[in-house]
């Protein structure tokens, strides 16, 4: 008999098996080479009682605690911090704009990012994670801002867009074993974003939208409604949105990004993308030492990221069961002088449905 699912990491109704037993073979070679990869493992389970071997010691940490808003102040406070979290979450893990490339070498993004966070997450929890995105900054404090974006943005793509292993296939119905893109997932996770008001712009791609900066980028965009929601005296529909945010970061989320921020964060992969991209001896011990190469700041990201979203599995709850006993009036008062965020300069992907 199936081992019976323990909670919601073991819950997988997404495991599938290849038709096409060489398919499978395949996979199973790639296996024995990039071992140290999540998506790889993913890509072999065979059935839920291995999916569940699969996610022992490895899930999130969901039991954090979250930051309680006590009055509509700082309710404000939280959602907007929220709100700029993902914000700059996402901003890292889609394309490198212009405007990112500046504020990570005058550390102006990681003012931003701590501020966000530190209303949130215990300063001690995240230092470890600036320090090192602070030695990274200082790596590259002399290069031209032009030169720096475009090493950066290689790099991105070489994690997520390239075609040539190992990199990482940043999409949730590959991390929940659906074994393909376009399925099951991505059909409702495409939905999520139309009963939100929300299509994908085609002029950036046909992108699956099961894709991990898209997810990271809509979100933001949930948090977003809710403030928007609240300015203009419209209760239910700011519950709506935080309802929404709360299905998404539950059932999606929470379910397959913190394995990718793994990926992104092991040794072994940082080793491996050296070992694909960079020919000779020195290049490749340089990725393997403590000297600090573009990789980095994704590494640093990724565990930045992971941890925001194990807060977040606890802070939506609390968000939403404050709201529901919050004056509507008070907190429209209170978000009344919070700005929308100009998006103009950045790499998204979202357009509002007609």
């Amino acid at each position: 008999m199936p081992r019976e699912p323990k909670d919601i990491f073991e819950r997988n109704d997404y495991v599938k098996w290849y038709f096409d037993p060489e398919l499978a073979k395949d996979w199973k070679n790639l296996l024995k080479k990039y071992n140290y990869l999540f998506w790889i493992h993913s890509m072999n389970i065979k059935d839920k009682d291995h999916w569940i071997a699969l996610v022992e010691n490895r899930k999130p940490n969901i039991q954090r605690t979250p930051a309680t808003p006590h009055d509509a102040k700082s309710y404000v406070e939280l959602a907007v911090a929220r709100r700029d979290a993902y914000f700059q979450i996402f901003r890292a893990f889609t394309e490198i704009s212009p405007a990112l490339a500046e504020e990570i070498l005058s550390g102006e993004y990681m003012e931003k990012l701590r501020s966000a966070l530190g209303k949130i997450i215990p300063e001690n929890l995240l230092e470890e994670h600036f320090q090192a995105l602070e030695r990274f900054r200082n790596a590259f404090a002399d290069m031209k801002p032009k030169k720096f974006r475009r090493e950066l943005e290689a790099e991105r793509f070489t994690i997520f867009d390239d075609d040539l292993m190992p990199y990482i296939s940043g999409h949730e119905s590959v991390y929940r074993s659906e074994k393909q893109i376009m399925g099951d997932l991505t059909a409702e996770v495409k939905n999520l974003y139309r009963e939100a008001g929300y299509i994908l712009d085609k002029s950036r791609g046909n992108l699956p939208p099961d894709e991990a900066k898209l997810e990271l980028e809509f979100a933001f965009r949930l948090l977003e409604d809710e403030i928007e929601a609240w300015k203009a005296g419209d209760r239910e529909k700011a519950l709506l949105a935080l309802e929404r945010q709360k299905k998404f970061i539950h059932e999606h989320m929470i379910l397959w990004l913190p394995y990718l921020f793994d990926d992104v964060a092991t040794d072994e992969f940082k080793v491996g993308i050296a070992l694909k991209y960079h020919g000779d001896v020195r290049d490749v011990e340089k990725y393997k030492s403590e000297e600090i190469v573009e990789m980095d700041f994704y590494r640093a990201m990724a565990k930045i990221a992971k941890l925001f979203l194990e807060h977040e599995y606890k802070q939506v709850e609390e968000m939403l069961n404050a709201a529901s006993n919050l004056s509507g009036e008070e907190l429209g008062a209170e978000f009344a002088s919070v700005n929308k965020i100009d998006t103009s300069g950045e790499s998204t992907y979202f357009l509002r449905a007609e």
